[in-house]
């Protein structure tokens, strides 16, 4: 189903909620709060409805199960749960859900400025006009600015660079190499993507993690939302945003995974074996001449040892405690050594490109209030800021790993709805300064 085009429905003068961004943890607020009865009004700059998901390249696939995409009030309903989605799929998905929710949505409204009101409240600044609101929920997400780092700008102006998310094809790319720099789930999927079409590729290995595809009889995706939903109640937890060590955590990278033709293990030691040339972190770069780090080895065994280290006795245990019936581990483990990359002449290597997969940074600069650290993560337990009416919704970490996936909205929603409800009632409604 294609996006839907702009809304152009007046905007209210004054509203009980306003949700910022219409993406699927937009949407899904949405849905909560009509369930709550609650007037509200769902922001959305883009011109068409999707989400995030349509600025993703042309062949983007979901790292996450077709069930994943079960929003709060409309479960997947299609014909391949175990599959995983390409990028027009699930914005047309998300489009939908909209639809299904009856969300009220206003289109092509980009919201230029958030202020707190004097005795609660917020007046909003919009393209379309001013509306106050009794409380806000930002739920645009962690991916706003793409990242490049400073050192891009010593590499040769022969060499065309772009971010990974102006990548759209390798038909658009120059002939010749690529050089991607970032392993994380972007940067993987690109390597396989480039290398399938004839594409030399090398690879900037960073600090991600690896996870298995599939373990003990289903997708790890799988296992991870079971304990998360029911874990408690057998004694599993995983961790939560309040455990983690440094918040800096919050910004690794997600382990690696693809759902590339049908879904299967990211291994960079394989990706070396098939043909992928691979270096360190890359830290310097002089003209033609870019060189790595020399850790590749020790990220490569660091990326080995994630899966056990991380996630593998939570899911044990488990199984143990809630009896459920699953075959024994079968994991395979890749031998390859890799020779190392130290350094690489783009031009002898034929290099014409470099992707950087470098991720994105924060940007919440548009509310006009001390709401974030100096990480530039805003302030909140669980979604609620310490700006009395201030949400958020889909944030990385919010309250655990899967807060910024397609199925955190329905695992940190109806807690953020319910703590609205109940802030709500102890609160007059806000009015506008004269």
């Amino acid at each position: 189903m294609a996006p839907a085009a702009a809304d152009q429905t007046d905007l209210p003068d004054d509203v009980d909620v306003l949700v910022v961004g219409a993406g699927h943890a937009g949407l899904a607020m949405s849905s909560l709060l009509t369930h709550e009865g609650r007037e509200h009004v769902v922001l959305e700059r883009r011109d068409r409805l999707g989400g995030g998901w349509l600025d993703r390249w042309d062949e983007f696939t979901l790292v996450t199960p077709n069930w994943s995409s079960s929003f709060p009030g409309w479960d997947y309903d299609g014909p391949d749960p175990d599959g995983f989605m390409r990028r027009d799929e699930i914005a047309g998905r998300v489009a939908r859900y909209a639809d299904v929710v009856g969300a009220p949505v206003a289109l092509g409204t980009e919201l230029r400025r958030l202020t707190p009101l004097r005795g609660g409240g917020f007046l909003a600044l919009t393209s379309r006009g001013e509306l106050s609101a009794r409380q806000v929920v930002v739920a645009t997400g962690s991916y706003h600015t793409p990242r490049v780092p400073p050192l891009a700008a010593g590499i040769s102006r022969r060499v065309t660079q772009l971010h990974s998310h102006d990548y759209r094809n390798h038909a658009a790319l120059p002939e010749g190499a690529v050089l991607i720099v970032g392993s994380g789930q972007t940067g993987l999927q690109l390597a396989e993507e480039l290398h399938d079409a004839g594409r030399g590729v090398f690879v900037a290995v960073g600090s991600a993690g690896r996870v298995p595809r599939r373990y003990r009889g289903r997708d790890i995706f799988g296992w991870l939302v079971e304990v998360m939903r029911h874990g408690a109640e057998h004694g599993v937890t995983l961790p939560t945003a309040g455990q983690l060590p440094d918040g800096r955590r919050r910004f690794s990278a997600m382990p690696a995974l693809t759902g590339r033709d049908g879904g299967h293990d990211t291994n960079l030691r394989q990706f070396a074996a098939d043909g992928i040339g691979l270096g360190g972190r890359l830290v310097g770069a002089n003209g033609e001449l870019v060189t790595f780090a020399g850790d590749l080895n020790a990220s490569l065994e660091a990326a080995d040892a994630f899966f056990d280290e991380r996630f593998r006795r939570f899911i044990d245990t488990y199984i143990e405690r809630a009896g459920v019936d699953a075959p024994p581990a079968d994991l395979r483990p890749v031998d390859h050594q890799p020779q190392e990359l130290a350094e690489l002449d783009l031009r002898r290597a034929g290099v014409s490109t470099v992707i950087w997969a470098t991720g994105y940074g924060l940007d919440h600069g548009w509310i006009d209030a001390p709401v974030v650290d100096e990480l530039t993560y805003p302030r909140n337990v669980r979604g609620v800021s310490a700006i009395p009416g201030l949400y958020f919704l889909g944030l990385l970490w919010q309250h655990s790993q899967a807060s910024a996936s397609l199925v955190g909205p329905g695992l940190d929603g109806p807690y953020l709805a319910d703590m609205m409800g109940r802030q709500a009632r102890r609160r007059p409604r806000a009015r506008l300064l004269t």
